[in-house]
């Protein structure tokens, strides 16, 4: 009995040692799972909410990318043709500046088909660029994808190539006088003209509207009026750099039978002299950051040195 007894007494202290632990474990794990609980209930709204606030800035992205996407979709074929009419007009005036073709001494309401329809071609591309900035006007373009903000850079750069005076930088250029470049604010009023509801004029209702217009579009005649290789001017200058963002622009977005080769820069090259202000044109692309700057430069750049 006695060893029945210590027996027992033994087992019964080990019961009361794993009741004891038992007891302590139970305490752990349910403190644990209300504090678990807990967290839960008070975390769990700030996570739904965070992850909500995600999906809908990234909804509200998504959304924006497309609606540019589809706004420069709607006009990119009219605009790439607009380019390429004024590119191969740009072309066409390198093989053929000898002949003074642009010169009309100031009259502009007679009408001169090769200054009329260079104008035209300009303003047109122009006009192009601001149907499509208009549209984008009240979306969020830097939630563009990176070709169409590529394409957006280009429209700020074309405009900057024809006013910046940073261009010349180094001449001796007065920047206070519109003759070798067209004032930023002004040069808007300009292409608008051929903006009739939300369409471009063709040329023929150019032609038909030529007496009113040049009232308002007169500075752009007096940009072309008698460009010519040998003046002692800047206006040329401003032009080659222009055509060479173009043909970068018709390289990078263009169908493949638009495309200019280095060959054909080359000649370019021949035909109207070196680049003189090649520095402030680096400058200008450097600003805007165009991933196809160095492409750029290479290509159409370096090659019209």
């Amino acid at each position: 009995m006695v060893v029945i007894e210590i027996a027992g007494v033994s087992w019964m202290k080990k019961l009361e040692k794993m009741s004891d632990s038992l007891i302590t474990t139970l305490i752990a794990g349910g403190t644990g799972l209300i504090s678990s609980l807990i967290t839960i209930y008070w975390l769990k709204p700030k996570i739904d909410r965070k992850f909500h606030i995600f999906q809908l800035e990234e909804n509200y992205k998504h959304e924006q990318a497309k609606k540019i996407k589809e706004i420069i979709g709607q006009y990119k074929s009219q605009l790439l043709n607009s380019a390429e009419h004024l590119h191969s007009r740009l072309k066409n005036y390198s093989k053929n500046c000898s002949e003074n073709w642009l010169e009309v001494n100031g009259d502009y309401h007679t009408n001169h088909y090769y200054i009329d329809t260079m104008v035209y071609r300009f303003l047109n591309f122009f006009a192009y660029i601001k149907l499509v900035e208009d549209n984008l006007e009240y979306l969020d373009t830097t939630n563009s994808e990176n070709d169409d903000m590529e394409m957006i850079r280009y429209f700020r750069i074309f405009a900057d190539v024809i006013s910046d005076v940073d261009l010349f930088k180094g001449s001796d250029y007065d920047a206070n006088n519109q003759s070798d470049h067209i004032f930023r604010n002004r040069f808007e009023q300009y292409y608008e003209c051929l903006i009739q509801e939300k369409k471009i004029i063709s040329f023929n209702l150019f032609e038909d509207r030529k007496d009113e217009l040049i009232e308002y579009i007169q500075p752009i005649y007096m940009f072309f009026d008698g460009m010519n290789k040998t003046e002692p001017r800047y206006r040329l200058e401003r032009l080659k750099c222009f055509h060479c963002i173009l043909i970068s622009f018709l390289n990078h977005f263009g169908y493949d039978f638009q495309e200019t080769k280095l060959t054909k820069v080359q000649k370019l090259k021949k035909l109207l002299g070196p680049l003189k202000f090649e520095s402030g044109l680096k400058i200008i692309i450097k600003k805007y950051k165009l991933k196809g700057s160095k492409q750029l430069t290479e290509l159409v750049i370096d090659n019209y040195k």
